[in-house]
């Protein structure tokens, strides 16, 4: 059974991102059940100068990659890692 209302993420980032944004840390409030798209949805619409970025991001969540269409519970740490340049 699920419960509608506003659940917590706290979101870490690396990178590209974290210097467009001026943090390695933060924290969204989105509806549950959220998927990661929500949670990705909620950074680019607080920081839409960084949208392209945000999508370039690879997410994860206990340590292991998530779709943008998995639920993820309140409360679960989001990392987003930006892909590593060169080759």
């Amino acid at each position: 059974m699920s419960h509608s209302g506003m659940g917590t993420f706290p979101i870490r980032v690396n990178g590209k991102l974290a210097e467009e944004i001026g943090t390695s840390r933060l924290s969204v409030e989105v509806e549950v059940p959220a998927t990661i798209q929500d949670i990705l949805d909620e950074i680019g619409s607080r920081f839409p100068e960084s949208s392209t970025t945000i999508l370039e991001a690879i997410p994860f969540a206990s340590g292991n990659h998530r779709g943008t269409s998995e639920e993820v519970p309140s409360g679960q740490e989001i990392t987003l890692l930006m892909p590593a340049a060169g080759g």
